[in-house]
């Protein structure tokens, strides 16, 4: 149907019958939302057509009615939609296109629905796909991190504290620290979904519609309890951006860390070539710029999360215009963390390890003083008592393997060359969680078993 025959309903000014006149050009550009709509449409479609669905199941639109809706979106969705700003966002562009290709009973398609819940529910489909999406690549990342500790395992460095050595731990331990932190952020991006539509404006409808049968088809965990709130919440968006946010910060903390141990003043891995980028001026460099952008793109992210937060701290309850700004904040932060996500993943999975680089650096015998401490505390030495001995040891800048037997046998302690070793320490601690090569292949095989279990 050409658009000068199509009823003033769905033309671009279809939604201001009780205007006079049409509205200025820059104030509709300036309330256009297509931009930001664009990440909407198919979500848009998927809702649409449980909504038709629903409304076929009740009595609403006859099964001819729903067949041709049902043709007309599928045929949308199958052919995509460039969404014109002339139409103000994403379900009036739909309800244009779907009247064009199958005429006057597109005007069903909005019955016993508004766009206050519509688009309620486009949002949370579209941030139940991105966590689908962010989650799957985490378990990409989470399974190059467990591959690389199973590798290393038996790969000593030291741990720090304050950025300064002080203890020697297993490459692997450090690796399924982070590890713990993405399954966690992984854990995060799972909220129920509840379905709004139904919702209305604001108070629901007299329409006999069934709002927990169009949950059921959106295979949603529930339907909303009051229709005001339905429309109103947006804790779904706020939640979604903070777990992006902290996942974000967990990136740039994995990020600062390769970045260091790539330095030469580390040297304990390399980056290769692909991952890296060079100097317009020095020739040698090789820069981790792409991990040093994952560092950087996180203050964006939590930059998103404060924007949302502010746009909603001053609303009243019910539907405000301003809530059309809660989408872009979910948007950029979405693409933003994926693929920030997607970077560490394969900086993981492609960097080579200089073993002999971290082992040097874990055979500084000052990493032993706490192994000597609580050697005297096994013995009944109390801990401060020891505490105080060793350290005192320490101050005096002597290296423990040239302190004398009898200085030694002193303080209750048989010291052998042995035990200034990183492989002794580390395996001395095997208590929960610690770093002894038994409690690190229980953490990967703990870690393994989770996700299997997460597996669909």
């Amino acid at each position: 149907m050409p658009e000068s025959s199509l009823p003033k309903s769905l033309s671009a000014q279809g939604l201001r019958a009780a205007f006079s006149g049409p509205m200025d050009a820059g104030i509709a550009g300036f309330v256009a939302s297509t931009e930001t709509d664009r990440h909407l449409l198919d979500a848009d479609l998927r809702g649409s057509l449980a909504h038709v669905a629903m409304l076929e199941a009740c009595g609403v639109v006859s099964p001819e009615q729903a067949g041709r809706l049902r043709a007309g979106l599928d045929q949308i969705r199958a052919e995509g939609l460039a969404l014109d700003p002339d139409y103000e966002d994403v379900h009036m562009n739909v309800e244009r296109r779907l009247e064009e290709l199958i005429g006057e009973d597109a005007r069903l398609l909005h019955t016993a629905r508004s766009r206050n819940d519509q688009v309620a529910l486009d949002l949370r489909l579209y941030v139940r796909d991105c966590e689908a999406a962010l989650r799957a690549a985490l378990s990409d990342l989470t399974a190059a991190l467990l591959d690389k500790a199973e590798a290393h395992a038996d790969t000593v460095m030291p741990g720090y504290t304050h950025l300064q050595r002080a203890q020697p731990v297993s490459l692997a331990h450090v690796l399924l620290a982070y590890q713990a932190a993405f399954a966690r952020d992984a854990e995060r991006l799972r909220q129920p979904l509840i379905s709004p539509l139904g919702a209305g404006a604001l108070a629901g409808t007299a329409v006999p519609i069934d709002p927990l049968l169009t949950a059921r088809l959106l295979n949603a965990d529930g339907a909303f309890s009051n229709a005001l709130d339905a429309v109103t919440d947006r804790d779904f968006a706020a939640a979604f951006v903070f777990a992006c946010a902290l996942l974000a910060v967990h990136l740039s903390q994995l990020a600062e860390t390769l970045i260091l141990w790539c330095s030469r003043e580390f040297d304990f891995i390399r980056l290769p070539d692909e991952l890296t980028t060079g100097s317009s001026l020095m020739p040698q460099k090789k820069n981790p710029d792409c991990l040093e952008l994952v560092r950087g793109r996180a203050g964006q992210c939590i930059g998103e999360l404060v924007n949302l937060l502010t746009t909603l701290k001053g609303l009243p309850v019910g539907y405000n215009r301003d809530l059309q700004e809660t989408k872009p904040p979910v948007a950029r932060v979405a693409e933003t963390v994926l693929a920030s996500v997607r970077v560490c993943a394969l900086a993981i999975q492609r960097m080579t390890v200089r073993r002999e680089a971290m082992r040097q650096a874990a055979s500084d015998e000052k990493l032993y003083a706490t192994d000597l401490v609580e050697r005297l505390v096994a013995q009944g030495v109390p801990f401060r008592t020891a505490y105080a001995a060793i350290g005192n040891i320490a101050r005096h800048g002597v290296p423990f393997s040239q302190v004398s037997a009898d200085e030694w046998a002193a303080l209750g302690l048989s010291v052998t060359p042995e035990t200034f070793t990183p492989e002794q320490s580390i395996a001395g601690r095997a208590s929960h969680g610690g770093v002894s090569p038994a409690r690190i292949a229980d953490q990967i095989a703990a870690a393994r078993a989770a996700r299997r279990e997460d597996l669909p």
